[in-house]
């Protein structure tokens, strides 16, 4: 008999501590095709019961799946970190990520090549500005909403820790901001994500620097 019965791992929830670079880039790519008649390798859905991970380092089991007494992920997480991830500095996968693995990731979504640069991925802002994103790159943030797709936005939580979301544009100066660590979605003003700050369940946060897909 099953100790815990089947479930099924949150598809855009990060099944790991570290992996929401991987999910933050499954749903932007993901969408990118959807909006532009794209063909994509990947579907919303996931498989029934995702795959085991062996390797349970980092997994977050509140999010992942079980099958059979097996801890399951998300299979399209794992196939993006599988691909993306730097196989010199993460060999395993288990640790964080930077912009280019973000860009590596999705240019596998899209083209089914990590390294396809006919991708263009624009990076706008940087972690260490004095400045805010709105007061420097404005013209960034305007050419990322005017395209209509979600895009990556990063900041610095307060324990010292960076993190991805991605930002869905409503309107030139409303956005959905979703957090793969929970779920978490919210609408906030241009001006809060990227000058005076918002607030998730993870604390207070404002955008530091994007990235988006240029077609």
């Amino acid at each position: 008999m099953n100790q815990f019965p089947n479930s099924v791992p949150y598809p855009n929830i990060q099944n790991h501590i570290n992996w929401c670079w991987a999910v933050v880039a499954k749903i932007v790519g993901i969408s990118y095709c959807r909006n532009n008649s794209l063909p994509c390798r990947f579907s919303e859905d996931t498989s029934v019961c995702g795959v085991v991970r062996k390797d349970h380092c980092g997994l977050r089991s509140c999010v992942c799946g079980s099958c059979y007494n097996e801890i399951t992920v998300d299979n399209v997480q794992l196939d993006i970190v599988d691909h993306a991830k730097d196989p010199i500095r993460n060999p395993d996968g288990n640790l964080p990520e930077d912009d280019e693995a973000k860009a590596r990731a999705l240019r596998y979504i899209v083209t089914g090549d990590p390294y396809d640069l006919s991708l263009n991925i624009v990076v706008a802002g940087l972690y260490s500005n004095t400045q805010d994103l709105l007061s420097t790159s404005a013209a960034f943030i305007d050419e990322a909403i005017g395209l209509g797709n979600p895009f990556i936005g990063n900041y610095l939580l307060e324990e010292g820790n960076y993190h991805s979301v991605v930002l869905f544009p409503i309107s030139k100066w409303q956005l959905d901001l979703y957090d793969p660590w929970d779920g978490y979605k919210e609408r906030f003003s241009k001006l809060q994500i990227f000058k005076s700050g918002f607030l998730t369940n993870q604390g207070k946060g404002i955008i530091k620097w994007i990235q988006y897909i240029r077609p």
